[in-house]
This record gives C-alpha cells, sequence and structure tokens, in this order.
C-alpha cells in the first residue's frame, strides 16, 4: 500500500477539485463495500474493477478527506513520452477517415490513458477497451480522467479492462483472441535495451536473442534493440492474424526494422503506412518518428510501406520495404538500379574496436603522443599506427593521420601476454591502465586475451584501403594510402576494402564513388538510420555490375572533375586487366581478405 498511495495521491491532486471531491467522497462512503463501490464506478467510468482490494478504498477516502498533492510524473527509466492529448485525437480522427470501426480496443502500453480517451471519444460503438500499464500510478491517472469526464457528462458505453501488468509478459484473456476488428493502439518506448540497462530499469524484458542474429552479430550492437519495437513484435506475434488495425506511434527506425522483419515472421498485414509526426513539437524528442498504421488479418499480406505525413497522408513522398526479395528504402527509385544489387566479390570489414579510447588512442603534443589523460605513451613504435576516423574521410584520397592508435594484435584471439617479451614499454604501459579496459562491458571480450582488440586480422595491415564511414548521411569513399610504408588503420565507425596495389584501391574506390553507385545507395539505404551505411548495405554493391557499366573514359573524367591525380601511371589496360580480375573472383565468390591478387 505504500507504493500505490503516493500515486492515487497524485491522480487526484491532478484530476479531483471541487465540487467533484465532496462529490466522490459521499458516493465511496455511500457505497459502502468495494464490491458496491466498484460496481458504481463501473456504471460511470466503465471500469470493471475500479478498485482492487479493501486497502486500496481505503487509501482513496483518505486522500479524498485529507487532500493531495501532485507529483512530477515522468521517468526516463520508462521512456516516457507521454502522447499530448492533441496528437491522440489527431491519430484518431485519421483512424477514423479511413473507416474503420473497431470493437475491441487494444492500448499495449496505456500510461496516462491520452490515447485512449481519444480513441473512446473517436470509436463510441467500440464495446470493450483493453489496456496494460506497467506504472501504478499512470493506471491511477487513467481512472481518474475516466471518472472526470463522467462528471463532466461524457459517458462512453464501453467495458474498460485496466491491468497493471509488465506488457512483456502480460497474458491476454482469451476474450481478447476471439475477437475481431480489434483496434491495437499505442505509443510503446522510446528507448533502447541498452538505454535501459544503463539506468537500471525494471522494464526490461528477459534477454533473449529477440531478433534470431547468428554468431557475432547476437554478441555486438546489432542485438541492441528498442523497446517499441519489442512491443509491436509481441502484439504482432498475437494478434496479425485477426481482423483488425494496428496503429502505433514509434520511432522511424522502429518502424524500419518492423517492415523489414515481415517476411521472416509471415504476419498478415497489408495497407502499411508510415505517417511522419514532429517529435520535436509533440514531445521534445531529437528524433525522427511517425504513426505506423497497418491492417491485420489480411488475406494476401503485402511487406511494403508508404511514407507521407499525419497532416497530408494522402500525399505519399515514398515507398519502401520489400522487393524482389531485396529490402529497399525507395522502391521507385530501385526499380531503376537493380541491376547492381548482388553480393560484392570483394570482402568489406568493419574498424578496429577497442572500446578503451583514453587508452588506445593518442594525440600529438610537441614531440611526443599522449592518452586521454595526458599521460605520454612511450610504447614501442611497432605497435602503434596511424589511425582514421569517420571524421576523417572527407576527402577522395587520405594520406595523413591526426591520431594514433595502440594495436596489441595481429589477429583475434592471439595471446597478448606475448607482448611482455616482445614489447615490454607497452606490456607495462597496458597494465598500468588495465582498469579502463576491466571496465569494458561489451561481451565481445569475455573470455577473450586480456587488452584483446576486435575488428583486427590480416586485411587490417594492407598497405591500401578504401574506407566509408558508417555514420554520414551523403557515401564517401575515400582511398586509403599508407605513411611511411606503415598502413593507416580505421576505427568501428568506418567500414573497408583492402588492397596490396595501389591501382587495385584507386579502381575500386573511384567506381565506388560514380553515379551510379551513388544512386544504387540512394534507393536501399535509410539515410535517417544511426548508422545508414553497414557491412550489410555495402555487400550489396555487385561491384563486376558497377565495372561492365563504366569505360575508361569515364574514370579519367571523374579525376578531372576532383582535379586528382593518380599517385603512379595508370592505362586502360590496367584497368581492362582489373575489370577481368574482378569478374573472375566475382564468378568465384571467393571469400577475400585483402583484395583482387588473392
Amino acid at each position: 500500500m505504500k507504493q500505490i498511495a503516493p500515486h492515487i495521491a497524485e491522480a487526484v491532486a491532478e484530476y479531483v477539485i471541487e465540487p467533484g471531491r465532496t462529490r466522490l467522497l459521499d458516493t465511496v462512503s455511500a457505497c459502502g463495500n468495494v464490491a458496491s463501490v466498484n460496481e458504481e464506478l463501473r456504471r460511470l467510468t466503465g471500469v470493471r474493477q475500479f478498485f482492487p482490494d479493501d486497502e486500496s478504498l481505503g487509501e482513496f477516502r483518505r486522500v479524498l478527506t485529507q487532500g493531495a498533492t501532485a507529483e512530477p510524473r515522468a521517468s526516463r527509466e520508462w521512456g516516457d513520452f507521454q502522447t499530448p492529448p492533441d496528437l491522440a485525437d489527431r491519430v484518431c480522427n485519421y483512424l477514423v477517415k479511413t473507416g474503420i470501426s473497431p470493437r475491441v480496443i487494444i492500448e499495449p502500453t496505456c500510461g496516462a490513458g491520452n490515447l485512449v480517451l481519444a480513441a473512446l471519444k473517436a470509436f463510441p460503438a467500440a464495446g470493450l477497451v483493453y489496456g496494460v500499464e506497467i506504472q501504478s500510478k499512470y493506471e491511477w491517472h487513467l481512472k481518474l480522467a475516466l471518472l472526470s469526464e463522467a462528471w463532466c457528462g461524457r459517458y462512453f458505453l464501453a467495458e474498460i479492462e485496466l491491468r497493471q501488468d509488465d506488457i512483456f509478459t502480460h497474458r491476454f484473456s482469451d476474450e481478447m483472441f476471439r475477437a475481431q476488428d480489434n483496434l491495437i493502439i499505442g505509443n510503446p518506448p522510446w528507448v533502447t535495451s541498452a538505454e535501459l540497462g544503463t539506468l537500471n530499469a525494471g522494464n526490461l524484458p528477459a534477454k533473449r536473442n529477440v531478433k534470431a542474429l547468428n554468431g557475432l552479430d547476437a554478441i555486438t550492437g546489432k542485438s541492441n534493440f528498442d523497446i517499441g519495437e519489442f512491443v509491436l513484435l509481441r502484439m504482432l506475434d498475437l494478434f496479425s492474424k485477426q481482423r483488425g488495425t494496428l496503429a502505433m506511434l514509434c520511432k522511424n527506425s522502429v518502424i524500419k526494422n518492423i517492415v523489414e522483419a515481415l517476411p521472416q515472421r509471415q504476419y498478415e498485414v497489408s495497407n502499411i503506412r508510415a505517417l511522419k509526426i514532429d517529435a520535436s513539437r509533440e514531445f521534445g524528442a531529437a528524433v525522427d518518428a511517425s504513426l505506423l498504421v497497418m491492417d491485420m488479418g489480411a488475406s494476401t499480406p503485402t511487406f511494403t510501406c508508404q511514407a507521407a505525413t499525419l497532416g497530408h497522408p494522402d500525399r505519399v513522398s515514398r515507398t519502401f520495404g520489400w522487393m524482389r526479395n531485396r529490402f529497399v528504402s525507395n522502391v521507385r527509385e530501385y526499380e531503376a538500379i537493380a541491376e547492381l544489387d548482388g553480393k560484392s566479390p570483394l570482402v568489406w570489414r568493419q574498424g578496429l574496436k577497442h572500446d578503451c579510447a583514453r587508452i588506445m588512442e593518442l594525440d600529438a603534443q610537441g614531440d611526443h603522443w599522449v592518452n586521454g589523460d595526458g599521460e605520454v605513451a612511450d610504447v614501442e613504435g611497432e605497435w602503434v599506427y596511424g589511425l582514421l576516423k569517420s571524421s576523417d574521410l572527407r576527402q577522395f584520397e587520405v594520406g595523413t593521420a591526426r591520431k594514433r592508435v595502440i594495436v596489441t594484435q595481429r589477429r583475434l584471439d592471439e595471446d597478448t601476454t606475448g607482448l611482455q617479451k616482445s614489447a615490454p614499454k607497452l606490456w607495462e604501459y597496458l597494465v598500468r591502465n588495465s582498469e579502463h579496459f576491466e571496465r569494458r562491458k561489451s561481451s565481445i571480450y569475455r573470455g577473450r586475451p586480456r587488452f584483446a582488440i576486435f575488428g583486427i586480422g590480416d586485411y587490417s595491415f594492407a598497405a591500401y584501403k578504401v574506407a566509408i564511414s558508417g555514420l554520414y548521411k551523403e557515401p564517401r569513399f575515400s582511398l586509403v594510402l599508407p605513411i611511411d610504408g606503415r598502413p593507416l588503420l580505421l576505427d568501428d565507425t568506418c567500414y573497408l576494402l583492402s588492397f596490396d596495389a595501389y591501382p587495385d584501391a584507386l579502381f575500386t574506390a573511384s567506381l565506388l564513388n560514380s553515379q551510379v553507385v551513388k544512386q544504387f545507395l540512394q534507393s536501399v539505404v535509410f539515410a535517417d538510420a544511426k548508422r545508414p551505411y553497414t557491412k550489410q548495405v555495402l555487400m550489396r554493391i555487385d561491384l563486376v555490375q558497377v565495372a561492365s557499366r563504366l569505360s575508361w573514359d569515364a574514370l579519367e573524367a571523374s579525376w578531372a572533375e576532383i582535379g586528382y591525380k593518380p599517385r603512379m601511371p595508370v592505362s586502360m589496360s590496367d584497368f581492362e586487366e582489373y575489370q577481368r580480375r574482378l569478374l573472375k573472383v566475382g564468378a568465384s565468390q571467393s571469400d577475400l581478405q585483402i583484395g583482387l591478387g588473392i
């Protein structure tokens, strides 16, 4: 009861004022026991069980008698972005205009209930509203809001079932699974599992591989997922075969992931729409978000989504989703360039990952290299390399580095204790700063050698590379040259191809910066993603197809346009030989590590 008491007080303070407080106190006092009070309040509000027990009723009476004060409601732990009433009304008005008339309304994370109230007003014929909310205080806010509506003469015919529970484990009643013409409406939390983990939050779903990822993907960043995405997937798992509509406010990244998952999960959905809202204005959130709407129980499922705005839902800006068994960001643009969508004959790699920048990355200070603590890193130079980050990949050619990085391994799982003999100064430096390594949280270091790094291999030490930042909106591929005969390395925000020979790297960078590749990437990449360019996307570029479309004259013209002069003489015959080797590699689809010569 100690936990419920402030929640009741907060809700009463916000929604109950005179003369309603006295009237409500008279009502609950006159009814006597909890069963009769619940029956009377059910008549007024539709809520099937207003008070779960005598204790909560007693606390309610006490608050009405003694008064209450309100408390702040928002809690980042729960990814709290309560839906503004005006937005809730606009969402429901749009759904009314589409012609839906639900019998059952389900709100899986109903919060303070603004969407529930809007839906009750918009769909008076609904017979049942079923709301789930993990936070007790919001359940009481919704109950008091419904009672406030009744005091103002606004009564709803629907029965209202409210459950305080965790939507990740909640068991819906059989009544829900028999229902048809459902409307699943909501605004699930806008935080990720990783963010909730750092907050030690209580509403994190059970740890499991939600997206059925394989191998390393399951223990690296790809296993992080949005809590709203999990809620949406659960609702579709449970109800997608029943006739109805799903309408959820969520981040655009969640919508993209949901549409991408549709064929694998075999949801029976169609008529999918993503109607953009101004999340900054509505929620004060610097994120792209939309209202996701789809029909459920479709006899002929479709896996594409039309993008528009909630203000102008008929003005479709693009369609994204599945086409020719490929996931694309713009169906119309993709149709014109689909032949480039295949498998790269060269293997893209992600850059070096160490999660210890304070110790591993060095900056120049006079004649010395210092770490993030300002400590001079007096270590063997053999283990220190030039480092490029995303912000360094702005030019066609890069041959300088403003940073250095310490490399403790030449390959994954190499025993780092050998550094005690081969690099004693480096070993002493690492041991002295070992506490920083011990604080690394990523599971990729679990069970690996002390001071281990990730994203390292023979490809890291190739002389020449072609690299791209995974973070920027516009694709820009850079030709990376060695410094003083030593290769430059890239951090894990970048992706790279490695080469032993300058001409191979030059031709590859030139092909990737061509207009046809840019057009292709624009048709498959979601520019509003946190990391638009990934290995998965880059591996789709069929360089054999690209090379067949571009001539030697086109390459020379591209170099002239940017004012680039090759570092060594290259000729048409060199390019033709490159094309032949590329074609041969593409035919065999070898898993290359370094480049065309292997």
